[in-house]
């Protein structure tokens, strides 16, 4: 009870900063907050980042944190915020307030702060690494802004935000694609602008996705979906190459089932060094040879034959093999007119050749 002529204590207590960003079409208040690492806040088990790490079925907070260490750039940045702190927000979200907030954006941020604050248990950095300033997302965020705000933050982002190819490429698939009766959250145009990326770069993601989709299957390794990320630059450049790309994409098509079988194969035994090799799968597919070859599964092979590939397009013989096709596409486009002295130089060059 206050005393007569006593004065009420005054609450001063600041009120909680928000801030207006735009994600999607829309302008969102989220407030800031500083959230306790082991108890306010819990690690997203479907973060995109981790779907080439974890194990199926895998999502305990001790196993997301020991993924997360595995993943690029995670000792650079730890030792950033060990020496200056956490400079950048995290994006939680809570759907009430009996639950902890899930990290939407920010888990490896979140991992590193628990490791140093268990690490300075005591000494002069004790607690200062309890507390992470987090950006809440309103409980009716949904899952089409939620999509948006990855695809700024991790398509868009370079170096340690960067998300890697294969990833951005299930991230595509799974936000444009129908799934188990989920309608797609948002077409490829939509996706684009959202990414800031040509409606085209999108659809080739998608596609190479479902091309290492048909990898993992055909590999039936426990690691396959790994082994889809690892290699999936070369099974990107294999999907989209000229003449045998659209073949090996026919999937529907048993007639060449074993051709998808052979390439893969290829893949999986490391017959390309690198996705470079993989752009001269054309040239390899209509040389009995070096097809041939490239079947044997040696390793890094077609890093030799992609440079016998590149040594031979300018060479004399390559040039003849050409001249009837250049001739006829020349006839066919009415764009030269030969004539008496051009058969000459041919003649000249055929009694060359025979001498």
């Amino acid at each position: 009870m206050t005393k007569p002529g006593a004065v009420k204590p005054v609450d001063i207590t600041p009120k909680p900063r928000v801030v207006l960003e735009k994600i999607g079409n829309m302008e969102w208040e989220l407030t800031e907050a500083r959230l306790d690492v082991d108890n306010d806040v819990a690690l997203w088990s479907a973060n995109p980042r981790l779907q080439t790490t974890l194990m199926s079925g895998v999502s305990s907070e001790p196993d997301l944190e020991a993924a997360l260490r595995e993943t690029n750039g995670y000792e650079v940045l730890r030792k950033s915020i060990e020496e200056l702190g956490q400079m950048e927000p995290v994006y939680v979200w809570r759907k009430d307030e009996s639950s902890k907030y899930i990290v939407f954006e920010g888990a490896t941020r979140v991992s590193i702060l628990r490791e140093l604050n268990r690490k300075h248990q005591v000494g002069a950095k004790q607690g200062r690494f309890r507390q992470v300033t987090a950006k809440v997302l309103p409980p009716h965020f949904g899952e089409l802004e939620r999509a948006i705000l990855l695809a700024r933050i991790h398509v868009r982002g370079t170096g340690v935000r960067a998300w890697g190819r294969y990833i951005e490429a299930k991230f595509i698939f799974d936000t444009i694609e129908d799934k188990a009766g989920r309608p797609a959250l948002m077409n490829a145009s939509d996706m684009g602008r959202a990414m800031e990326k040509s409606l085209s770069w999108v659809t080739r993601l998608r596609d190479a996705y479902k091309f290492a989709q048909k990898f993992i299957e055909h590999i039936d390794d426990d690691d396959a979906e790994k082994i889809a990320g690892e290699k999936f630059s070369v099974l990107e450049e294999l999907s989209k190459a000229p003449l045998i790309g659209p073949m090996l994409r026919e999937f529907d098509n048993p007639k060449f089932d074993d051709l998808r079988g052979d390439v893969f194969d290829m893949v999986r035994n490391e017959v390309f060094k690198e996705y470079r090799d993989a752009r001269f799968i054309k040239e390899f597919y209509e040389d009995p040879d070096k097809w041939a070859q490239l079947k044997t599964g040696e390793k890094h092979i077609a890093s030799r034959l992609a440079l016998d590939v590149k040594t031979n397009s300018g060479s004399v013989k390559t040039k003849l093999s050409s001249i009837e096709q250049m001739v006829q596409r020349a006839i066919d486009r009415k764009e030269t007119q030969f004539d008496e002295e051009d058969v000459e130089h041919l003649e000249n060059a055929i009694s060359r050749i025979n001498e």
